[in-house]
């Protein structure tokens, strides 16, 4: 019941959200408002004033890093040679679909369940793991102009795109907590006050929004590629995360951290550059909606199933 009690007012917010907008009592547009308030100022403001007060060799955590980034990486190669070689699919095609089905929405959902759930400790683990998939970004960002060479821009588009990740509202603020963190300096109490407010809105708002994007009608429309990347998103390669945290011999909170922002569904960014690219746009559409929709249930296994593999990391 511990797990229950901690898990349940995380999720009703998300109910809350669907409930909002299936009955129509908020118009589908705050969502997206409050999306952009999230991703603009609340996850900006908790990262840079947790990270900025961590100690450097902190931010180094390898082990994480393999642990989190190694099946994501081997995953993604993998889907991308198998929709090349058995299913013929075209460069931009199936990048896309691997994509899809790796790319982990560690903003707007990991960082703000994992803050809720385990508090500040969480935070930095959430950065590294934004960090990654954006890394990831940038490689298939540079996948997706090898496929559309024939069109205008080339490798000046390429730069602009890689610019705009790096100044990423999320991984700039990253990057800013860890330049602070290098220097001898500390944060003002009023700058810590500030932020941290700011902060606080972070979770009800990130959940809430999740909520009401959230359309189940879509789950009908998709085919058996969707249900591929929709498995391996919220099943397979969390799996494959803990597999990996066990043989590395993470901490308990460290691997649940990491087991649980692989389990989060896919990140938007997945349908807005398959959109950008033309390369895909239904699969990743539907795989958005599909896994922000069925994480729901998908998360709380996995929560439940890592308090009984880790049982003092949730402790009430």
């Amino acid at each position: 019941m511990e797990i229950l009690a901690l898990i349940f007012p995380v999720f009703a917010i998300i109910v809350t959200g669907y409930a909002f907008a299936r009955f129509e009592i908020l118009p589908q547009s705050v969502a997206g408002a409050l999306t952009q308030f999230v991703f603009y100022t609340a996850i900006p403001a908790i990262l840079f004033v947790i990270i900025a007060k961590q100690d450097l060799k902190d931010l180094a955590n390898w082990p994480f890093i393999i642990a989190f980034g190694g099946p994501i990486l081997v995953v993604f190669v993998l889907l991308f040679l198998l929709a090349r070689i058995t299913r013929h699919l075209s460069l931009g095609d199936a990048t896309m679909l691997a994509m899809a089905s790796v790319a982990c929405n560690t903003g707007i959902i990991a960082l703000p369940l994992l803050h809720e759930l385990f508090g500040e400790k969480t935070v930095v683990l959430a950065a590294l793991a934004n960090i990654i998939v954006v890394a990831l970004l940038l490689g298939v960002i540079i996948l997706l102009e090898t496929a559309n060479a024939e069109d205008e821009g080339g490798f000046a588009t390429t730069l602009r795109h890689l610019r705009n990740a790096l100044v990423n509202p999320v991984i700039l603020s990253t990057l800013l907590g860890i330049a602070f963190a290098a220097t001898p300096f500390s944060l003002p109490q009023i700058a810590v006050d500030y932020l941290n407010l700011m902060a606080s809105a972070l979770t009800p708002c990130a959940l809430f929004a999740v909520g009401m994007s959230i359309k189940i009608s879509e789950i009908k429309e998709t085919g058996s590629t969707v249900a591929l990347t929709t498995f391996v998103k919220l099943v397979g390669l969390p799996a494959l995360v803990l597999a990996c945290a066990m043989m590395l011999e993470l901490n308990a909170l460290t691997a649940t951290a990491a087991v649980i922002a692989a389990a989060v569904p896919t990140a938007k960014n997945v349908f807005i550059l398959s959109e950008r690219y033309h390369q895909y746009e239904h699969v990743s559409a539907e795989t958005v909606s599909v896994t922000t929709a069925l994480s729901i249930v998908t998360l709380i296994g996995w929560l439940f199933l890592l308090s009984h593999l880790y049982p003092g990391t949730f402790a009430v």
